[in-house]
């Protein structure tokens, strides 16, 4: 069975999964305070994983508990826009009661909050926009960012590539992150993302499993006095340790606007 033909027979559950979301996501607005941030936390970690499992993508989570329980950055690469859903997911104790799942937030291209309903559904975690047509604007809202992981003690994902993946393999990493985790001294989880790239390809398999490896953290004294052009490089050297390219065949990737006008530049 395809992708295509698995939505088909999903297509109800998958609709009242995203429609329940999005009403949760509307009386947050309305409401700030009906939700509390572990509660609006919870909320999207069991609907994305609801959406995750309609598309047919079982996650396969290592080294969970290399993520600690203090705030951190949580720096991943980057390959489809289920990414965020899946990095949410992963950060849950996905129902092992040993585990205790970890709230997490993200910082996002200004692009996202264009889009009305996704923009609604990012503010249930507190989400973050960087907009580069404003580029010294840029570092303020990094360090905004930071400043909220660390008093809300969650884990904060930063997609360091700045865009996804064009071609499968990694891209370069920005290192507007790493001067966020020197500057507001976090802990960085580097993460590995196996074989996301064409999560969203509809002539794909119906099952799709979807490796997502949490390396040891590396600690904030341990950087200090590196430049962060080379703990970023440092930072990728360890996620590309365990990286497998991607042949990509998703139209998402494909028609990616965006990655194409980086190519231009």
């Amino acid at each position: 069975m395809k992708l295509q033909t698995k939505l088909f027979w999903n297509s109800l559950p998958l609709w009242i999964t995203y429609l329940t979301l999005k009403t949760k996501a509307s009386r947050n607005i309305k409401m700030p305070e009906y939700y509390t941030k572990t509660e609006r936390n919870k909320i999207c970690q069991t609907k994305f994983a609801k959406i995750l499992k309609y598309f047919g993508i079982t996650l396969k989570v290592e080294g969970f508990d290399n993520v600690p329980n203090s705030p951190c950055l949580i720096v991943p690469n980057h390959s489809t826009y289920f990414d965020a859903l899946i990095m949410t997911v992963a950060l849950s104790n996905l129902g092992n009661g040993e585990k205790v799942s970890k709230r997490v937030n993200f910082i996002a291209k200004s692009e996202v909050a264009r889009k009305k309903s996704i923009q609604k559904i990012a503010q249930l975690l507190d989400t973050y926009y960087l907009d580069f047509s404003k580029p010294r604007e840029l570092l303020s809202v990094l360090f905004e960012f930071g400043n909220a992981v660390k008093a809300n003690k969650t884990c904060g994902v930063v997609f360091a590539e700045g865009t996804r993946s064009r071609d499968g393999k990694l891209g370069e990493f920005q290192t507007g992150a790493f001067k966020l985790a020197q500057s507001c001294y976090l802990p960085i989880v580097p993460v590995t993302i196996n074989n996301a790239a064409n999560a969203l390809d509809m002539k794909r398999d119906s099952k799709l499993e979807i490796e997502v490896i949490f390396h040891p953290q590396i600690k904030p004294i341990t950087f200090q006095t590196i430049a962060s052009r080379d703990l970023a490089d440092q930072v990728k050297n360890i996620i590309a340790s365990r990286y497998v390219d991607q042949t990509i065949t998703s139209k998402e990737t494909i028609k990616n606007t965006y990655s194409k006008k980086k190519v231009n530049k």
